[in-house]
């Protein structure tokens, strides 16, 4: 590298992680920043030093271009990385650090400008004869010209933020009645996320597939594309699955993708990584979507197949110098696919989910790539994006490929909070995506049967259960007491066998055992399960959360964590979660659940109030909604009734299951 020496990442979590990898195999410093919690994150911990940007609020740090500046400048910055998301296709910020002398790894703020505000990007891709979805794409925003514009490109459409991406400020409309709620909940989502709530209209093709080219161009004019991605699997317009290459597109429909990719780039004189989307339905027929002037989420699976390093060439680019190869040279080898983890409750409607991960459990004996930011310790919050990590397999084909990612995800878990992993071990089971049978709107058809739901745990489950509880017993009361007596309790009885009872809770159901010991200390467990009244001899070893159990006729091993009254076992793919018998206020009080009151189902920012106290509601009247992990989350009335008073005002932040409304 010529001109950077020292890189600043305008970024958090996974994404700062992976430039900061790739920046010290360059021998180029890395400077990260962060927001208050994040001041032990992992990307902090990785980079060769990192500055306090702000407090939580994305306003006040990430998406703070004044502050980012002031930092790059007191460091001595080179360039600035701003990654994916925050300001990533902000053309002000761009403007700013070419203005101030930096080197802003990305295209210029012209090509951003141009492409950033989405209604504008499509106008310009119609006069370079790249086909567009037809939609309404005006400046007027008032509800009228709204409404007017939807009707005349016919139901259903999608709402999208002209300045968005990710899924933020985007709403699929089927019917007039639906819009005026959709137009205020897309702008309020929007205004957060970008800081404009400008909306535009497109017509929502059904059953599409969403399929983007990555395509590269420095500043010399050379122009290429590293292949396509198929990206169509999602759930509220967001990625969760994306895998290359796309299946069943004919190559020279493929050729025609990557043609218009290149020409798209080269009609705004762009520069770096780039990714241009398109609609592709059953006609074998695209549309021209939008342009994402960063480094896409999903870059790995491109990496994969390519056995490139997409950052090395964004740095390369950024530092003036040529592409490193020329189209001819690129090819693309196997298969790949990479599935998001988010921190969110598939149990509970994908509510965000907070918490602190208390182990990490990583999958042995297969290749694969993760890609994360976490680390154990860490407190997932309200503030941010609730993506945590991504895992990718590359195989030699796509069947290879689903197979070793689902034994992956099948061995790899977090304790301490609620995630989508299983979810996503069912999309990969169902017979529809391993035919490469997808579409956008696949997931939201079969939800219902996507869903996970609790498993009843085996009877070698429960007998692993009643194992730890035993050996880890009152663990939490007497660990300091390392030479105590009572650390060495055995349940020796005088003249009597060796018996206890165990009681532990599973999904809130008591489940009892009785467990005799063998003469000879620690060898053999008689444990008797009096629900079932099944009976069965267990000797096992416990060593860094791991247990082998040995149950004479088989054997069984499986990570384990204890913590408190908490014992979570994982084993193929399911995570069970006993809690031991105790009584508590605590465990009083999380059964309540008045009639007269409505809880916050997660915690969140108030972000709008429908009600008044004092006024009737019918049920499933909007009362309040929630905003978390820059999503919004809208509570519903439960029933016909009365608001009697309302507990939070809008900007007041509020935990889970707190009373959020007196309701009669």
């Amino acid at each position: 590298m010529n001109k950077i020496k020292t890189l600043l990442i305008a970024n958090r979590g996974e994404i700062a992680c992976r430039i900061i990898k790739t920046a010290k195999q360059l021998n180029i410093k890395t400077i990260a920043i962060y927001a208050d919690s994040d001041k032990n994150a992992l990307h902090c911990k990785l980079a060769d030093c990192a500055y306090r940007v702000g407090p939580d609020s994305l306003e006040k740090s990430y998406l703070n271009i004044d502050n980012i500046l002031n930092i790059a400048k007191e460091c001595q910055a080179d360039a600035i990385h701003p990654g994916y998301g925050f300001l990533s296709e902000n053309a002000d910020f761009a403007f700013k650090c070419e203005q101030q002398g930096f080197v802003f790894v990305g295209p210029s703020s012209d090509a951003i400008a141009k492409m950033a505000v989405k209604d504008e990007a499509k106008d310009l891709m119609m006069r370079a004869n790249v086909p567009t979805v037809p939609g309404y794409m005006g400046k007027a925003q008032d509800l009228k010209t709204l409404t007017q514009a939807a009707k005349d490109i016919g139901y259903p459409v999608m709402l999208k933020a002209a300045k968005g991406g990710g899924g933020k400020g985007m709403r699929v409309v089927h019917q007039a009645s639906e819009l005026k709620d959709a137009i205020e909940t897309a702008k309020r989502e929007s205004l957060k996320s970008f800081g404009d709530d400008t909306l535009f209209i497109e017509k929502y093709l059904t059953k599409a597939r969403h399929i983007e080219v990555q395509i590269f161009r420095d500043t010399f004019g050379n122009t290429l594309h590293l292949y396509e991605r198929d990206c169509s699997l999602q759930r509220r317009h967001q990625k969760i699955i994306e895998e290359s290459p796309a299946m069943d597109i004919p190559d020279e429909v493929k050729q025609q993708l990557y043609q218009a990719a290149i020409n798209a780039a080269n009609a705004i004189d762009y520069r770096g990584a780039g990714t241009i989307e398109f609609l592709y339905t059953s006609a074998k027929q695209f549309y021209f979507m939008e342009m994402n002037t960063r480094l896409q989420v999903e870059h790995p699976v491109t990496e994969m197949v390519t056995g490139l390093d997409l950052v090395h060439w964004q740095l390369l680019v950024a530092d003036g110098q040529p592409l490193p190869l020329k189209q001819n040279q690129i090819k693309s080898t196997g298969h790949a696919i990479e599935t998001r983890i988010y921190a969110e409750d598939p149990y509970h409607q994908f509510l965000p989910s907070t918490g602190t991960i208390k182990a990490i459990f990583l999958p042995q004996g297969v290749n694969y790539r993760l890609d994360s930011g976490i680390q154990k310790g860490d407190a997932i919050s309200i503030y941010f994006d609730p993506m945590l990590a991504k895992l990718i397999v590359h195989g030699e084909n796509r069947k290879q490929t689903i197979l070793g990612l689902q034994l992956a995800l099948n061995q790899f878990h977090l304790v301490g909070l609620t995630t989508n992993l299983p979810f996503l071990r069912n999309v990969l089971n169902d017979n529809a995506f391993q035919t490469g049978k997808i579409h956008t709107q696949h997931i939201e058809e079969k939800l219902e049967t996507l869903l996970p739901h609790p498993r009843s745990p085996s009877t070698d489950i429960l007998s692993l259960a009643c194992y730890i509880a035993l050996t880890h017993s009152d663990e939490s009361l007497l660990e300091q007491e390392t030479y105590s007596p009572w650390k060495q309790l055995k349940a020796w009885r005088l003249n009597l066998p060796n018996e206890e009872d165990i009681q532990l809770d599973y999904l809130n159901e008591a489940v009892s055992f009785k467990v005799t010991h063998s003469k000879m200390a620690n060898a053999f467990l008689h444990i008797t399960h009096l629900t079932s009244n099944e009976e069965v001899n267990l000797s096992a070893r416990m060593q860094d959360e791991i247990i082998d159990a040995n149950f004479n006729t088989h054997e069984m091993h499986a990570n384990f964590y204890v913590d408190n009254r908490l014992i979570e076992i994982f084993y193929e793919g399911v995570a069970y979660q006993f809690k031991r018998k105790a009584f508590s206020i605590d465990e009083l009080l999380d059964k309540l659940n008045p009639e007269h009151s409505l809880l916050a189902p997660m915690p969140g920012i108030i972000s709008k109030i429908w009600v008044k106290a004092g006024q009737s509601v019918n049920k499933g009247a909007k009362l309040v909604a929630l905003e978390a992990m820059k999503m919004e989350h809208t509570v519903f009335s439960p029933q016909d009734g009365q608001i009697k008073s309302i507990r939070y005002q809008i900007g007041d932040q509020v935990e889970e299951g707190c009373e959020l409304i007196d309701f009669e």
